[in-house]
């Protein structure tokens, strides 16, 4: 496709967009109904409370997934990069639900009292960090149609790596300190909250693509982290039968999630004049 970022920018406005926006749009919506039944019975059904084994190992990875997502926003970001707008929309998401299980089902290492709170500080310090990342890098969009002064934020990566290199302590805490199984409170608001996330998150792409939104990177990253993490909770802290239906839902998840990290990819190359499947 021909044009700079303005003429691109316009095209999505103006409906030209990829040819398969539309098709994987009912794709989403189709995924978004089939998952409205399934929260209805597992509300009725999920346990408030149940044993969590390997928990350390559980919250050391959504940590590392959160320190990763980090790095590479700034590295993205500093690069000038529009899919540093990915790369802050997952590092959001993984964080939020890390935090949500966290609190919720009250599982985790706390060698001390305070420890939960700076971890939600830490929590809520990272999400505004992503958020103000892709703020700027939607201004930085919008100015493809109504050109501006720049939006670029410069002391923005430093800080994301200073947040990355503040989450250090965390992973050795979660990976040393701390009993290897847990109880798990409120599953049934956790797990719930994290399905009605996911419908809400695929309803929301599905909407994008229809409405032919160059914003939809957003909503598919979103939706692409949910089911990762989702799977990843699913698996780890569960045994026998638990843990082999988690891995049997992996097989629908992973592919979804990888579905969603390509709509992201595609719809910012498409924006960025490199994706050959634009008509």
């Amino acid at each position: 496709m021909s044009g700079g970022p303005q003429t691109r920018a316009r095209d999505l406005a103006q409906g030209r967009s990829p040819a398969w926006a539309q098709p994987l749009a009912w794709l989403y919506w189709i995924a978004a109904a089939g998952l409205a039944p399934w929260i209805v019975y597992l509300f009725l059904t999920q346990v408030k409370r149940s044993p969590a084994h390997q928990v350390h190992i559980l919250a050391v990875g959504l940590v590392l997934a959160m320190m990763a997502g980090l790095l590479t926003t700034a590295w993205l970001y500093a690069r000038d990069s529009w899919l540093s707008v990915m790369a802050a929309s997952f590092t959001a998401t993984a964080t939020f639900i890390s935090a949500w299980f966290r609190i919720l089902t009250k599982t985790g290492a706390r060698p001390w009292v305070g420890s939960l709170l700076v971890f939600v500080a830490l929590v809520t310090a990272v999400i505004v960090l992503c958020v103000i990342a892709i703020r700027a890098d939607l201004a930085t969009m919008t100015e493809a149609t109504h050109p501006g002064p720049g939006k670029h934020v410069r002391w923005l990566p430093a800080v994301l790596v200073l947040a990355a290199l503040a989450l250090v302590p965390s992973v050795i805490i979660a990976g040393t300190v701390g009993p290897g199984v847990q109880i798990a409170k409120h599953l049934r608001v956790a797990w719930t909250g994290l399905d009605v996330c996911e419908l809400l998150a695929m309803a929301h792409t599905g909407s994008a693509l229809f409405r032919r939104s160059a914003m939809v990177a957003i909503p598919a990253t979103v939706t692409g982290t949910l089911l990762l993490c989702d799977a990843w909770i699913n698996i780890i802290p569960s045994t026998a039968l638990a843990q082999a239906e988690g891995i049997a839902m992996a097989f629908v998840e992973v592919p979804i999630a990888a579905i969603s990290f390509w709509v992201a990819s595609r719809a910012m190359s498409f924006v960025a004049g490199a994706d050959p499947g634009a008509r």
